[in-house]
């Protein structure tokens, strides 16, 4: 009887390592079609090759039409809604970027209007955002502040858009007692 539960064992035994190199053979001799592969640095000149290729096979850019002047409301400027945006839909980014700041960053789209809206924000390792007014409008808000009371002061900033079309941002007082 105890020659069975050997013979068992044996078999048991070459069933698992048949099926192991069985796996490690279908790994080894499988076409990944080139996912695995590994990426070989380009020289010099394969690098301009590549861009004079990607250069001529992209369409040459259009000029934009002209625009007819439209007449321009007293004490602001005039905007144009995206092409088939609803009427009284807010104007178009015409500019925009990230400010880095102390606690986080911001990151904001400056209108033709002059108005700025809060896209994106990200805060510090260690912080959180708290009080955002995103806009659009002609300064927005954010704040950021230690997930540790203890841990420092909180850090409030006023955004507006300069007349490049670029976010900057200013100390605000915080008015949080928290």
């Amino acid at each position: 009887m105890a020659w069975r539960s050997v013979a068992a064992t044996a078999a048991w035994v070459c069933a698992v390592a048949a099926a192991g190199g069985l796996g490690a053979w279908s790994l080894a001799s499988a076409d990944t079609g080139g996912r695995n592969a590994r990426a070989v640095p380009l020289d010099d000149g394969a690098v301009r090759q590549k861009l004079a290729a990607a250069r001529s096979a992209s369409p040459a850019p259009v000029p934009p039409a002209p625009a007819a002047p439209s007449p321009k409301p007293s004490g602001t400027a005039a905007t144009s809604p995206p092409p088939g945006s609803p009427p009284g839909a807010p104007a178009r980014p015409v500019g925009g970027g990230t400010v880095r700041l102390a606690g986080g960053s911001a990151t904001a789209d400056c209108r033709a209007d002059g108005r700025i809206y809060l896209t994106v924000w990200s805060p510090a390792t260690g912080y959180r955002a708290d009080d955002v007014r995103r806009g659009p409008a002609a300064t927005v808000a954010i704040e950021f502040e230690p997930l540790d009371d203890a841990a420092g002061d909180d850090h409030a900033y006023t955004l507006r858009c300069t007349a490049d079309g670029r976010p900057t941002a200013a100390a605000a007082p915080d008015d949080d007692d928290d």
